[in-house]
């Protein structure tokens, strides 16, 4: 039977399709020869996740061929093997993004691994919105925003690159490092003030968390001027659905791309995966019946006349932490709790409590998460007190706890598990929370006295027991 035109012309272009899918497999994993492609020609694309690197890698940084969480000699070894055919090619392997793994990836990665503060190169890496990026190098000056941005340049050793900083930083936290006071402010993450950061020679503007307007608008403002902006936040994001719990994978990157003190960066990996590990393991001790049932505040009646209150979700980034600590997470077994961040009457809250009194939890560990800390925003004496006169109805017996959210979206977040631990299962744990606090200082940020005379361990983590 002969075909009509329409369907010719459908099968012409699926036989298109085919073949270019097929080009494309070809060309990463080095099949035939492609000399025209430029380098950095994948910068823009979305890595989907059955392409993802190793998921126990941490330097998702093209040219970190082996995937592990250094790029070293082993990676130009490695990735001579797979330009042979005798090593399977990764994601990472492609140096220098340009969708082919050859020789010049090779070169590529060879002058990253030699490159000193004059040598000039992009380097190309997977952001936190899972596309390929880019950052020029040689990195001298950096922007950041929020907490996060500077406690993560603090364990990165990247604090002397800091010219401009935003409102939250210079108001709250300037205090705590001579470069961070020094630095101009540039306004908000949301809102940021372009031509401050143009003004300022910033090399790399690095948000301190997502923002889904900024995030946009934010190329197109600094990329003409030669500023790289570089999505590697360790924070909650605002009004951006994209997974966020890799504040490890972040710090790496943010240390090597940003051209810190590696040798600092990777003792506090090192002091991470020893909390991280201890937390977990203890976790993994504790029976589901004798877990302790978490849920979280976001503000308090001591300061909200509408009778509505925020309380964290399924999903959120200090309830992946929870769970890691082996709490019973009242948010991912509620219908009440289904986002990031919900809006809730007394009522309401009073009846999660009931239904999780239900379930076999009679004692809940209600914890406020406030901007106390050193952003002093919030006194949590204060609003703990006043959500224990609230609930005072409740079914449940809580116990109640307080946090800085400052510290569960940074480098301090370990900190928060062990704080979980700590109290629900005293004992358990060798590890305490108050003494990682001060080994975090003491080893981790630049003018240490600065943080001793102001950081209080009581206005980032406390247990108030039953009030």
């Amino acid at each position: 039977m002969a075909l009509n035109k329409n369907v010719i012309i459908a099968i012409a272009v699926v036989a298109v399709i085919a073949i270019a899918a097929v080009a494309a497999f070809a060309l990463l994993n080095g099949g035939g020869s492609n000399d025209s492609a430029e380098e950095g020609a994948r910068v823009g694309n979305t890595i989907s996740q059955s392409d993802f690197p190793d998921s126990d890698s941490r330097l998702w940084v093209y040219g970190n061929a082996n995937e592990d969480d250094r790029i070293d000699s082993e990676d130009v070894t490695a990735l001579e093997s797979m330009i042979k055919g005798t090593l399977p090619k990764t994601q990472l392997a492609d140096a220098n993004a340009d969708g082919t793994v050859d020789s010049k990836d090779v070169d590529h990665l060879k002058k990253m691994i030699s490159a000193d503060s004059s040598t000039k190169m992009n380097v190309y890496y997977i952001d936190n919105y899972f596309k390929v990026a880019k950052v020029s190098w040689p990195v001298k000056t950096i922007a950041t925003s929020y907490c996060s941005g500077l406690y993560t340049a603090e364990a990165t050793g990247l604090t002397p690159k800091l010219v401009a900083v935003d409102d939250t930083i210079a108001t709250y936290w300037a205090k705590l490092n001579s470069y961070a006071a020094k630095a101009r402010s540039f306004g908000s993450t949301e809102t940021p003030n372009y031509e401050i950061l143009i003004e300022s020679k910033v090399d790399v503007y690095i948000p301190g968390y997502c923002d889904s307007k900024a995030d946009v608008e934010s190329p197109g403002k600094l990329n003409p001027a030669g500023i790289d902006v570089m999505y590697m936040n360790t924070c909650d994001n605002s009004g951006v659905d994209i997974p966020n719990e890799y504040i490890d994978r972040s710090i790496v990157m943010f240390g090597y791309l940003l051209q810190g003190d590696m040798k600092l960066t990777y003792e506090y990996l090192g002091w991470h995966d020893k909390a991280l590990n201890a937390a977990k393991e203890a976790a993994s001790k504790i029976k589901e019946t004798d877990k302790g049932a978490l849920i979280m505040s976001r503000n308090a009646p001591s300061y909200i006349d509408t009778g509505t209150y925020s309380l964290t979700g399924k999903g959120n980034t200090n309830m992946i932490h929870a769970d890691w600590a082996g709490c019973y997470v009242i948010a991912d077994h509620s219908s009440w709790l289904p986002l990031n961040y919900n809006s809730l009457k007394t009522e309401n809250i009073l009846t999660i409590l009931k239904e999780t009194k239900d379930s076999g939890h009679s004692i809940v560990y209600w914890i406020d998460n406030e901007h106390d800390g050193l952003r002093g925003q919030r006194d949590l004496d204060v609003t703990v007190a006043s959500w224990a006169k609230e609930l005072q109805t409740s079914v449940t017996e809580n116990h109640y706890l307080g946090m800085a959210r400052e510290a569960g979206n940074s480098p301090l977040y370990v900190i928060e598990m062990l704080f979980y631990l700590n109290v629900m299962h005293p004992g358990l744990l060798s590890l305490d929370f108050e003494e990682e606090f001060e080994y975090f200082i003491d080893h981790f940020t630049l003018e240490k006295e600065k943080y001793r005379n102001e950081m209080d361990i009581d206005n980032f983590f406390k247990d108030y027991g039953t009030l």
